[in-house]
């Protein structure tokens, strides 16, 4: 639960890295330039110092020998705390966590605001509790693809690999309909190809549309459809959803992220 927790959050930080808030009055650097004719140019140009506070709210529904429903809801702050050689690093923090569950009839329920924890929640509770203490590390260059992630409570060797879970920005300016592929590889579970596609551009934000499938083995293991609303200002995400369908240790899953800035 941990680690699926963890993955998800990555979506989150994916969605909002690019979307730390230039400071009120401040007129900073565009994040999505305009390019010739009717393209853009999109790139992450935050400054250090900047923050964003962030909800993410998560729906799962698993049928199998037992079913099995989730609802999440999750705050988090980020601060751009570094900028070397076209890296930026961010601090993630974790606020408020609240998750529902019924599987196959137990049911669970978890508030990391009560002081007292009891049950299964006090399980969760303790796994947690890493997150919930200490902040955790990314190092992002300006394309949005990671290139260290460092969680609290675990020692080098056995931090994830988080760099296969971005949504890459293109390379060069793009228009309405226009699109950019990738493949990542995604330890344990194959490969992921994705698109990305420009859906819309106005005078202060951008659509971009996002699909993709999971492939193991010759055969396709999830696919997910989405898409997110960038401010053309400072380049914050306004909104994104993902809906992804995966089959995990047989078990097919259903899946709604939502990611909004606050």
């Amino acid at each position: 639960m941990k680690k699926s927790l963890l993955i998800l959050s990555v979506f989150a930080l994916v969605f909002t890295a690019s979307c730390s808030k230039a400071p009120e009055g401040s007129v900073g650097e565009q994040s999505i330039e305009s390019a010739e004719g009717d393209k853009v140019l999109i790139r992450l140009k935050p400054k250090v110092g900047d923050t964003q506070k962030t909800m993410m709210t998560m729906d799962m529904a698993a049928d199998g020998a037992q079913s099995v429903s989730m609802n999440m809801i999750m705050n988090m702050d980020l601060k751009v705390t570094d900028f070397t050689d076209a890296v930026y690093t961010y601090e993630v923090k974790y606020g408020n966590i609240k998750m529902d569950m019924d599987a196959g009839g137990m049911q669970m329920n978890y508030d990391s605001s009560l002081k007292e924890q009891t049950g299964m929640g006090q399980i969760m509770h303790d796994q947690m509790k890493p997150l919930l203490e200490k902040p955790l590390t990314m190092k992002m260059n300006e394309r949005g693809k990671i290139t260290d992630f460092q969680m609290p409570g675990l020692a080098s060797n056995q931090q994830m690999d988080m760099g296969s879970l971005t949504l890459p920005l293109p390379e060069e300016p793009v228009g309405v309909g226009d699109s950019w592929t990738d493949e990542r590889p995604i330890p344990g579970s194959g490969n992921m190809k994705m698109t990305m596609t420009v859906e819309k551009i106005t005078v202060d934000d951008i659509i971009i549309g996002v699909k993709g499938n999971i492939e193991n083995g010759g055969e396709t293991a999830g696919n997910f459809t989405g898409n997110y609303t960038l401010a053309r200002s400072n380049g914050f995400t306004k909104d994104g959803t993902i809906n992804m369908n995966i089959t995990a240790e047989g078990m097919p899953m259903k899946m709604k992220v939502n990611v909004k800035s606050l």
